[in-house]
């Protein structure tokens, strides 16, 4: 299960942080200045809540929902657990894009520096590690398939 979690989280992060690596890159070495025109605050606003919003709330509010949909049974199948991670990697997955978004727009520092947190929390805490994984299993009384 690991493995395959690793595997989705890979695809799903993988192309923004390359992509922002280039970009980086060509902008340290000045052939690249990134867009000429300042975006609007409402656009930058609008990013920064939803990189807020992506890389923070809703997976709360999602595990929140998973451990009250599981709490009345007894244990929960590895099947419901992989697919409870699963889709809380495609939800924060979308937060490395959003941070893309403000680098390659040229937001104001603040902007920018709020998205790209969002965006580094949402990557580095929903890993999924060994120890996590096994952590998380505890908490939702997943009850493996050998058992």
């Amino acid at each position: 299960m690991q493995k395959k979690l690793r595997k989705i989280y890979i695809a799903l992060v993988s192309p923004a942080i390359i992509v922002s690596a280039i970009f980086y890159v060509l902008q340290l070495y000045g052939l690249w200045e990134g867009s000429n025109t300042l975006p609007s605050r409402f656009f930058m606003t609008a990013v920064f809540v939803a990189a807020i919003t992506f890389g923070v709330a809703i997976p709360i509010f999602y595990r929140a929902a998973f451990f009250g949909k599981v709490k009345e049974k007894r244990y929960t199948t590895e099947e419901e657990f992989f697919s409870f991670q699963k889709r809380m990697l495609f939800i924060i997955s979308v937060t490395p894009y959003l941070a893309l978004v403000a680098a390659y727009s040229g937001f104001e520092a603040f902007y920018y520096g709020g998205t790209v947190i969002a965006a580094l929390y949402a990557i580095y805490y929903h890993y999924p590690s060994e120890r996590k994984i096994n952590f998380d299993k505890k908490v939702f009384m997943v009850k493996s398939e050998s058992d």
